[in-house]
């Protein structure tokens, strides 16, 4: 059985370089740091919450990063904050499109 915690931690770890990356390739669009943003926003949650992240390797890609995240959260769901779901759900649809990187 997984432990809520750690899953929060490495969820945490993984939103950490899923921003990293896209605020590392060039947008000239913006859609990167706007994206960025919002996984700040969602960091500040868990945070708020006491949760400190661990360090986690790079995935191959933003998208990849975000996935591991999603899953890690499902993992821990009843320890989630409510309030971080409708941000996720809102960030991977705006990243949707991004699958690429």
């Amino acid at each position: 059985m997984s432990d809520p915690n750690r899953d929060l931690a490495d969820a945490l770890g993984h939103l950490r370089q899923a921003a990293h990356l896209l605020l590392a390739e060039p947008d000239p669009s913006g859609l990167a740091l706007e994206l960025a943003s919002g996984i700040l926003d969602i960091e500040n949650l868990l945070e708020d919450q006491g949760i400190e992240p661990a360090w986690v390797p790079a995935a191959d890609s933003t998208a990849d990063s975000l996935a591991a995240a999603g899953r890690l959260l499902g993992r821990a769901a009843e320890i989630v904050p409510s309030w971080v779901w409708p941000a996720l759900v809102a960030l991977l649809d705006k990243a949707g499109d991004r699958g690429h990187r």
